[in-house]
């Protein structure tokens, strides 16, 4: 074996493990806020569910549905659940709301109901 070749499978070797550093240390950075979103999409999916055989949804009703909601990520022991139902029911009902996925159904009273998609034509005409 040469020293040149030598060289090259130790750089290769520390190019490898210096990519793979980095890359689990940004995973780690960011491990909080994927599995914020994480536990806010499970909790969405489960108020859509809801809504499929429903009419309306209240907040109340919101809260029961998410308040066992757990994340976990692949290859991970952290795992991020619901703590203060209140709070995380009011960020989950936001985040449904700027997302246009629900809209409320009564001014004033915390009812909301399935946000129904525009037509294309409902778009061209406004």
């Amino acid at each position: 074996m040469t020293i040149p070749l030598a060289l090259l499978g130790i750089l290769l070797f520390a190019v490898v493990t210096a990519v793979l550093v980095v890359w689990g240390m940004r995973k780690a950075y960011f491990q909080r806020e994927t599995l914020s979103n994480m536990l806010l999409s499970k909790g969405a999916e489960r108020v859509m569910r809801h809504l499929k055989t429903h009419d309306t949804i209240t907040e109340a009703e919101v809260r029961k549905l998410v308040k066992d909601v757990q994340a976990t990520e692949f290859y991970s022991r952290r795992r991020a659940s619901v703590r203060e139902d209140r709070v995380f029911t009011a960020q989950l009902i936001d985040a449904m709301l700027h997302d246009g996925l629900i809209e409320p159904a009564q001014k004033g009273r915390q009812i909301y109901r399935k946000k129904e998609r525009e037509t294309k034509k409902e778009r061209r005409d406004t």
